[in-house]
């Protein structure tokens, strides 16, 4: 299955990857290699960037009840 030019593992893995960076909980050497290869890849740059406009947004429901 193709998503978005990756396949499901990929996306899905990048997700992880950036929710686990996002929450400080890559190791040091991890980290290091993230964001080395985010320095050279716009397609993952965009991605990381999407993934994080994600976690900004206000998804607070409220009950007009």
């Amino acid at each position: 299955m193709e998503l978005n030019g990756g396949t499901f593992c990929e996306v899905l893995l990048l997700d992880v990857i950036c929710y686990e960076w996002n929450c400080g909980r890559l190791s040091p050497e991890m980290e290091y290699l993230f964001e080395k290869h985010l320095e050279n890849c716009p397609d993952c740059q965009r991605k990381v960037a999407a993934f994080n406009s994600e976690l900004e947004e206000d998804k607070t429901v409220r009950n007009f009840g």
